[in-house]
């Protein structure tokens, strides 16, 4: 098989990887694997270029010429006995006798040693070997779903039973962003009314409604629009419990039969998954949605607004969220599906 050959079929794998990275990033299926956050969609990105610059070079020089090691060893052992004896009588006869005895001993030894260590592949094995790489590849490119199934969700739902734990992630928190307190003296006493004022312009007041506002979109209904996860990590601080509690919410979501707390058989779950930096880190975070009356019919794992008011409920030691639903309407899947988030 031509070396030729073998660089062309190198140069169609790295083609084909390279052009899964591209296609992904410009079709925008990269945000289902890799977080927005951060420069991991633009590493991706140039990766695929990388590999293609690649192949494009292997395929460009492959018509070279390559030069093939051998080891020649010519060992020539040539031994000439050359053996010449003459024997001269002479007497008045004239009686020339010439004994001429040439022994000619050539010994010509030749040893030559090539070493010649070609590998020879077959044309047939070495495609063989690129379909093996490629056809799978391509297969899971072609036809993934781009999403964790029904069993992956409920086999990592362990945690649903169970609140926040930790620190809320920066990208969720409701919390007052505050900055580490000046140290400052105030001349004089002040009164309660004069320490509230200081404090609430330093940013170290309570939380409020109007804070809220400031952090979260409303829509024309005049409903919150709280994703998911963010409603989740409310359940760890009261304060923000005392504001969001009572108030009109609509969020989105993939939705899942509930399996905890559901005596009446009234409650589903909503979820999104949160990846630190890629899907595999991902994981699924939710919260419980109860209908007043039966749940309507859904598509387990299907993409569904879902407008109600907000609740807590105390399990064990946790405080969990509970949306109340008053209405649930399919929808479409969002090119971000998963968010991100880093610590």
């Amino acid at each position: 098989m031509s070396q030729r050959l073998i660089i062309i079929l190198q140069s169609i794998v790295l083609f084909v990887f390279g052009s899964i990275f591209i296609w992904f990033y410009i079709d925008g299926r990269i945000e289902k694997y890799l977080t927005s956050v951060g420069i991991f969609q633009m590493q991706a990105l140039l990766a695929g270029l990388f590999l293609c610059i690649i192949s494009a070079f292997l395929l460009l020089t492959s018509s070279k010429k390559v030069s093939c090691s051998h080891d020649h060893d010519h060992d020539h052992d040539h031994d000439h006995d050359h053996d010449h004896a003459h024997d001269h009588d002479h007497d008045h006869d004239h009686d020339h006798d010439h004994d001429h005895d040439h022994d000619h001993d050539h010994d010509h030894d030749h040893d030559h040693d090539h070493d010649h260590d070609h590998s020879e592949i077959t044309v047939g094995g070495m495609v063989l070997t690129s379909m093996i790489i490629l056809v799978p590849v391509i297969i899971s490119a072609l036809y993934t779903p781009d999403a964790y199934s029904k069993n992956w969700v409920q086999n990592n739902s362990s945690s649903w039973g169970k609140g926040v734990i930790g620190e809320t992630p920066e990208a969720f928190t409701l919390k007052k962003q505050v900055n580490d307190k000046p140290s400052i003296e105030i001349e004089g006493e002040l009164d309660g009314s004069k320490s509230k004022s200081v404090a609430d312009a330093a940013g170290w007041g309570a939380y409020t409604i109007d804070d809220l506002k400031q952090q979260v979109d409303q829509n024309k209904e005049g409903e919150f629009l709280m994703d998911v996860i963010s409603i989740f990590y409310t359940g760890g601080d009261e304060e923000v419990q005392g504001v969001v509690k009572g108030l009109p919410v609509e969020t989105m979501g993939q939705v899942m039969p509930e399996t905890m707390h559901n005596g009446e058989g009234k409650r589903i779950r909503i979820f999104r998954l949160m990846m630190n930096c890629c899907i595999a880190d991902a994981r699924p975070v939710s919260i419980p949605v109860e209908f007043s009356e039966d749940v309507p019919s859904y598509k387990e794992m299907g993409w569904y607004k879902i407008h109600g008011v907000m609740d807590y409920e105390k399990w064990d030691e946790f405080t969990i969220p509970v949306l109340k639903a008053q209405k649930m309407v399919p929808t479409e899947e969002p090119p971000e599906s998963a968010f991100g988030q880093r610590q």
